[in-house]
């Protein structure tokens, strides 16, 4: 979550003459100014779309609530924070690449071991915030650790380790929850929940509600897909690999949604009413197609098969990539088209999609403010009378509405999210001590 260069190339003033020298330009590439210097904007689009998706599933009411609107929860549940982790693989890339660009493998790896790290302290201190919000920071700061082995790894085998890891992993995660007897723990993770290391450990990386087991695999497909769009921008064939992979992402998507739809009516369901009492078979439709706790409703094979959101089967991790493909390729495909002035006119919105640490902690503290006023009124428990600025469309818009103004004030300033600068700031600063890089960039003689 925290910001990324988010550059196609990174150079300093001083290394600018030398690598023109060197590397021949691109053909063409004086005609095409979002080129390979330019700034992927729809990276920073399909962020904020992740971002307005996850207010649409903190802020709206529910299954079982008044004001509950069906057909958005279809869409923003499950998919709304699998874009942000696919995002957030892509920022990974794009945050270390001018290290490892220069051969500085050793300051990329500290780079990211102290953005994760910071993220996790951000996190653990967010999460003490009243509220329903489940935080995610700390098992995305885990899974940016986790990330550091993988920084060179080829696109290939990111994409191989990835496709093991959302298969065993959620045959993983369902037996140990059954074995353990717990649904889900952690939530989200805070200072509180530090004293017992071992179950925290458990949690944020298998029982948890985001757990890293399911993470990491939306991480890595994002990191592939970074290396793979990068060399599409070198190669002139940008186009042609967005295409492809929106294509991609809809057959995922369709493959994964028609399966599950298929093995749920020809066996998940049948199998869900035996264990139910009859008076309870009614509600078997609506406990399927309602978000999980991070795992598989079941160990059974017809369960492990489900798409249903936030349960990380392997079909719900293939719906929830492909429609993040889509996505990303269409934000990038926008960007592309869009004329200078249309660009100028959405930089507040792709200011607040490039600061997306600071938009999630001002919405995560003005939600809590929220709960805070909710409980000191007596309503928290009537529920037909949940006012308006705590669940529903006018607070879902008021806080896009903060989030662009936000993004409005930063691009007006041409600065970046105070959290994000304080990450990047830090970690930059403690990667090139570490990791041997001089002023210049140079790596120092032996």
């Amino acid at each position: 979550m925290p910001e990324d260069t988010n550059t196609i190339a990174v150079a300093k003033p001083q290394e600018i003459g030398r690598r023109a020298r060197r590397v021949p330009a691109h053909r063409g590439s004086e005609t095409r100014p979002r080129g390979e210097l330019g700034r992927m904007i729809g990276i920073d689009f399909a962020r904020f779309l992740a971002i307005v998706g996850m207010f649409c599933a903190h802020l709206l009411p529910p299954l079982g609530m008044p004001g509950h609107i069906p057909w958005l929860s279809t869409i923003v549940d499950g998919n709304a924070s699998t874009l942000f982790a696919v995002v957030g693989g892509i920022s990974v890339v794009l945050a270390t690449r001018s290290y490892l660009e220069r051969g500085h493998v050793a300051a990329a790896r500290w780079a990211m071991a102290v953005r994760g790290v910071l993220v996790i302290l951000i996190g653990a201190t967010l999460a003490l915030a009243p509220g329903s919000i489940v935080v995610v920071l700390v098992y995305f700061g885990v899974a940016m650790l986790c990330s550091i082995p993988f920084l060179k790894t080829s696109p290939k085998w990111l994409l191989i380790v990835a496709g093991v890891l959302a298969v065993i992993g959620p045959i993983a995660n369902a037996n140990l929850r059954q074995v353990l007897g717990v649904m889900g723990e952690g939530g989200g993770v805070d200072w509180s929940q530090w004293g017992e290391p071992l179950v925290l450990l458990r949690a944020i990386f298998v029982t948890g509600t985001y757990p890293v087991i399911t993470w990491i695999v939306y991480v890595l497909v994002g990191m592939a897909a970074a290396k793979l769009l990068i060399g599409a921008r070198r190669s002139a064939s940008e186009p042609r690999f967005l295409a492809w992979t929106a294509g991609l992402g809809v057959v995922l998507a369709v493959l994964a949604i028609s399966v599950s739809a298929l093995v749920y009516g020809l066996f998940g369901r049948a199998a869900v009413i035996a264990t139910m009492p009859p008076e309870a078979a009614a509600a078997v439709e609506s406990l399927v197609g309602s978000p999980g706790f991070g795992a598989p409703l079941s160990p059974q094979w017809w369960a492990l098969v489900l798409q249903t959101p936030h349960t990380g089967t392997t079909l719900d991790i293939l719906r929830g990539v492909g429609i993040a493909l889509f996505i990303i390729a269409a934000m990038l495909f926008l960007a592309r088209a869009l004329p200078a002035a249309a660009l100028r006119a959405l930089e507040p919105i792709r200011a607040a999609g490039a600061a997306p640490l600071t938009v999630y902690t001002v919405h995560v503290l003005a939600a809590a403010a929220t709960t805070v006023a909710l409980t000191s009124t007596g309503q928290m428990d009537a529920v037909a009378e949940i006012p308006w600025w705590y669940l529903g469309p006018a607070i879902l818009g008021i806080h896009i509405l903060g989030a662009v103004l936000i993004g409005a004030i930063l691009a007006a300033l041409k600065r970046r999210g105070p959290l994000e600068a304080f990450v990047s700031s830090t970690s930059g600063a403690i990667a090139r001590r570490l990791g041997g890089v001089t002023i210049g960039g140079r790596r120092p003689r032996d």
